[in-house]
């Protein structure tokens, strides 16, 4: 049995704006979609205003560790996503 390690405050922290922004980015597109056809130009003002709160929350990261810690910031996304989707 693999021991569980106790997440940072940061991470749970980080782990909570990505959700958040997926579940905006999720109901905003609906939302666009309600009103008629979404072109490229709404879904990239729609997906840029949802990145931002992520972006904000890695600014004070080097590179390095923003590369370190991408892997991870995608599952989150992916499973905020499958969360969200599954409601």
């Amino acid at each position: 049995m693999t021991p569980q390690r106790e997440v940072p405050p940061d991470a749970r922290e980080l782990h909570r704006v990505i959700s958040a922004s997926v579940r905006e980015l999720l109901e905003t597109a609906r939302l666009e979609a309600q009103a008629g056809m979404v072109d490229d130009a709404q879904l990239e003002r729609v997906i840029f205003r949802a990145a931002a709160p992520i972006v904000h929350s890695l600014s004070s990261l080097t590179d390095a560790q923003r590369g370190e810690l991408l892997p991870n910031i995608v599952r989150v996304m992916l499973a905020a996503f499958l969360e969200e989707h599954a409601r």
